[in-house]
């Protein structure tokens, strides 16, 4: 035992990635404290990572003399990996290419540039392993290694031999999607919709270079790019939609996109997107359902009045007003999403029973191979038939788990939904997370409402 055990005293935390050292008496004035020593007794002591020796000489230079506790070591925590990720290509105006995040621009929302067949439209950043820790007694902390996806073509796209970059394999624009990128032909109108151009419904991407008037409707299986203002009118589509000019709903039509919605603002609009929101200015007596995050925090940022209802978050700079009107908000996971993963479910349930139905047939015809019996015309085309199936069916199985997975992710992430307001939340706006009710009864300045504790708390932003 050394004379050092009744001077000092190491204190180790809990997750052991810190070490601390306490004094209890003096030394001795006849003693001198040698930093080897010291350094020799921490290390018996079992902190052999991350020792601070400055921290260490300096308790010698004061011969000891600790006033408060001070660390001598500190683990290093461990690095974890990035998942892997789909970057879409950015494209300039004369089909080059530029390696950027592509960003959307309102103003030239009709402007979007083309791709030709042949061109890389998005490459995969692979996921990259996590670097592990150690604690101060020398253990190694494990680290989570990034998640990977199968990179798979979409609509007139094709994977590369590599499976790291996908190319269009016709000219015209792209859908950008989480996974995978689409290339659809494209539909324009130069200037409104009238009698003349009558509804559309269109197989890839339709872009008005002008205003859709209240009753007309537009379908796509594409993006949706208009740069005029919307009415009371339908625009459905399976990708995304940007409306240069704003939405003025009337209270009538719905604005309903698959992915993201970009608008200046919404009013007495009907709106939903299975992904998120994005106003420049207002929000105003309307109805979103948005299975992401609302944001109007751009211009004058102000939500007043509707019923808007998001799954991760609502940001603002104000909600609601000085005449106090009613302003519904609901946070959470929406049922659309609940819903989702019931599909998938039933589509894994599914896929697994059919495999094991043509597993069986398969073995069937594998077994009378192998005792030496040949296949009758109809019994070849069967097993081809019956293993082409078989791979069908597994990436159908693959793809369901991988939407239930991310899904689950989302349920799980759904519980720190949040509310921020950047400037003022007047009275009377109503707050629903989950079931969790609160009513704003005073003027709240900059702050984040969400649920802790099991209770829904108002704390500064």
């Amino acid at each position: 035992m050394s004379h050092l055990d009744d001077i000092f005293e190491i204190q180790i935390s809990n997750d052991k990635m810190r070490a601390t050292m306490l004094q209890h008496q003096k030394i001795g004035e006849n003693t001198e404290l040698v930093l080897e020593e010291l350094q020799n007794w921490v290390k018996e002591h079992g902190v052999i990572f991350g020792i601070y020796v400055e921290n260490l000489k300096k308790i010698v230079d004061d011969n000891g003399s600790i006033t408060s506790p001070i660390v001598i070591a500190e683990g290093k925590s461990p690095i974890n990996g990035n998942n892997a990720y789909l970057d879409a290509v950015q494209l300039d105006m004369n089909n080059g290419i530029n390696e950027k995040v592509v960003r959307v621009d309102l103003k030239n929302v009709a402007d979007i540039p083309s791709v030709k067949q042949g061109q890389v439209v998005g490459k995969k950043i692979e996921a990259t392993i996590g670097q592990p820790g150690l604690n101060v007694i020398g253990e190694e902390i494990s680290a989570k290694s990034g998640k990977d996806f199968i990179l798979r073509p979409g609509k007139n796209t094709s994977v590369s031999e590599d499976k790291l970059k996908l190319i269009a394999q016709v000219d015209g624009q792209r859908c950008i999607e989480t996974k995978t990128i689409h290339v659809y032909p494209v539909y324009q109108v130069h200037g409104d919709l009238d009698m003349k151009t009558g509804n559309i419904e269109f197989i890839g991407n339709v872009t008005i270079r002008g205003n859709v008037p209240a009753g007309f409707e537009v379908k796509a299986k594409g993006d949706i790019r208009v740069q005029g203002t919307v009415e009371a009118a339908t625009l459905i589509s399976e990708g995304s939609i940007f409306v240069a000019a704003g939405i003025v709903g009337q209270g009538k039509g719905i604005v309903k996109a698959k992915k993201d919605i970009h608008t200046s603002f919404i009013n007495q609009g009907n709106v939903e997107a299975e992904g998120n929101v994005f106003v420049n200015q207002s929000i105003l007596h309307s109805k979103c359902i948005v299975n992401g995050s609302i944001d109007c925090t751009k211009g004058k940022g102000n939500i007043v009045g509707g019923q808007l209802s998001a799954g991760h978050e609502i940001s603002a700079n104000e909600i609601g007003n000085n005449m106090h009107t009613t302003t519904e908000l609901f946070i959470g996971v929406h049922q659309q999403v609940l819903e989702s993963i019931t599909t998938h479910q039933k589509q894994l349930k599914l896929a697994s029973e059919e495999l094991e139905k043509l597993n069986k047939l398969l073995l069937v015809f594998e077994l009378k191979e192998q005792q030496g019996k040949a296949l009758q015309p109809k019994e070849r085309i069967m097993k081809l038939r019956v293993k082409n199936t078989i791979n069908q069916t597994e990436e159908k199985k693959a793809i369901a788990e991988e939407e239930l997975l991310e899904l689950n992710e989302e349920l799980i992430q759904s519980q720190t939904g949040v509310v921020k307001v950047k400037r003022h939340m007047y009275p009377n706006v109503n707050l629903t997370f989950g079931k969790y009710r609160r009513k704003i009864t005073v003027n709240h300045q900059y702050v984040k409402v969400s649920i802790i504790d099991s209770e829904i708390q108002i704390i500064p932003l």
